[in-house]
């Protein structure tokens, strides 16, 4: 074999020698790439996780602070020792010098002691010792200093630029890496609520509409998939949306309706819309939000002007709220005088140019409108008395809840105050009895 054909031969072997270095250094890479995404998504999880029980304990002792024996009691501290468990063993999955562990998991335990002997392990008929209240308003007090100490380092991540698993070295470091791959933005910790807790609030019934025979009946025609997709475009006042994906679902669905996803302006929108009827259930438009430009009270000024023009009426505001840029309302219906809660009506808005983000009417389309007496069997005077002494009643109105047998019950609602904290306290009309206690937040 001459030389030349040797140095072709040696060169094409060399090529391929470099192209399967290259290739396995290629894999290597892709897999220590997939290891450190792994990594890092399993730190941010369990970080928004450890944020929302401990947000989640706080509002939780602060209920019970509201209570009057330790009968009504009793579920609250039940609670609240469930959500300091869940709060330590997301704590557990993350670095150790990430947070101020010693201190977050000293005041988890003594969360979980206290409320186990205090809630689960006590006898019923034993009242509450002095001793005791003072524990639970200092541990009341503690839970929100290391509620704000959470804060605290996710602010100063999103500010940094970092990456969870660069916080740990940046955190000794004077000398921050700037050249730190951003974070992605944190999970809407209020929107997964219902997947941590069974709290729940006078607006978001207990999933009643899972129970066919409490499903109000659904008015209106069969539609097709062409009309359900014309619907939802005319709905979004996008008529020229493209569809990216139409499916209906299942057989054991509680609703028939058909899952649609609609491109506008190359963004997805996801929605539902009812096979009977056309209702538009919900829809959800997934975008970055930028710079705020409106405030809350013109963005509610938005929610309401697409209600009326959607022809909803009788609703009235009772929650918003702000994260991210992003501002939720919730409505419920209000008919005689009476709030109607599990009528409840959800807007978000985003509040760099004042688009809907998101609506969700599952709560009022689908909840059964139960008839009950509305008129009270008790005065207003013999609820109050059922009232912590402690509370300073602001307003008083009547109000209809789905209670945790998933009945609808005609209740007082009473707004009232203690040292700085304002609550929301339904009582039954005709019985007196403790229905919900909120610990209401700005």
């Amino acid at each position: 074999m001459k030389r030349r054909d040797w140095i072709a031969l040696l060169s094409v072997a060399v090529a391929v020698l470099l192209i399967g270095i290259g290739t396995w250094g290629y894999r290597e890479y892709q897999l220590r790439k997939t290891v450190m995404i792994d990594a890092e998504n399993h730190y941010q999880q369990a970080y928004h996780e450890l944020t929302y029980y401990v947000d989640s304990l706080e509002e939780s002792l602060g209920m019970a602070l509201a209570m009057q024996s330790r009968e009504s009691m009793r579920p609250q501290l039940v609670e609240t020792w469930r959500l300091s468990t869940l709060a330590h063993a997301a704590a557990n999955e993350l670095p150790l010098t990430l947070l101020p562990f010693n201190r977050t998991n000293e005041f988890l335990a003594h969360v979980g002691e206290f409320t186990y002997n205090s809630g689960v392990k006590a006898i019923k008929d034993r009242s509450l010792t002095n001793n005791e209240y003072k524990n639970l308003r200092e541990l009341y007090s503690e839970s929100q200093k290391i509620r704000d100490e959470l804060r605290s380092v996710q602010s100063k991540v999103m500010a940094e630029h970092l990456r969870w698993m660069d916080v740990e070295t940046a955190l000794k470091s004077q000398n921050e890496n700037r050249d730190n791959q951003v974070i992605d933005g944190m999970k809407r910790i209020n929107m997964q609520a219902t997947d941590y807790t069974d709290s729940f609030s006078p607006e978001n019934p207990r999933n009643a509409v899972l129970e066919k025979k409490r499903i109000n009946p659904i008015t209106g025609e069969q539609i097709s998939r062409n009309q359900a997709i014309s619907q939802l475009r005319k709905w979004i006042d996008r008529p020229d949306a493209k569809l990216k994906k139409i499916s209906e679902t299942g057989k054991g669905s509680y609703i028939p309706a058909y899952e649609i996803t609609l491109s506008e302006h190359g963004r997805s929108l996801n929605a539902a819309v009812t096979r009977k009827g056309g209702h538009v259930v919900w829809f959800l438009r997934e975008r970055s939000i930028q710079k705020e430009k409106f405030n809350l009270y013109e963005a509610s000024q938005k929610s309401i002007a697409f209600l009326k023009k959607h022809q909803f009426k009788d609703l009235e505001l009772t929650k918003r709220n702000k994260y991210n840029n992003i501002a939720a309302f919730t409505y419920v219906l209000r008919k005689k005088n009476i709030r109607f809660y599990p009528a409840s009506i959800k807007v978000k808005i985003a509040l760099d140019n004042g688009e809907i983000l998101g609506f969700d009417q599952s709560d009022y389309l689908y909840n059964k409108r139960d008839y009950i007496p509305m008129k009270p069997a008790i005065s207003e005077d013999e609820a109050r008395k059922q009232l912590n002494h402690d509370l300073k009643v602001q307003e008083t109105g009547l109000a209809v809840i789905q209670n945790q047998s998933l009945n609808n019950v005609l209740c007082y609602e009473f707004y009232a105050t203690r040292d700085n904290d304002t609550y929301r306290v339904l009582l039954n009309a005709k019985s007196g009895d403790q229905e919900k206690i909120e610990l209401l937040k700005e």
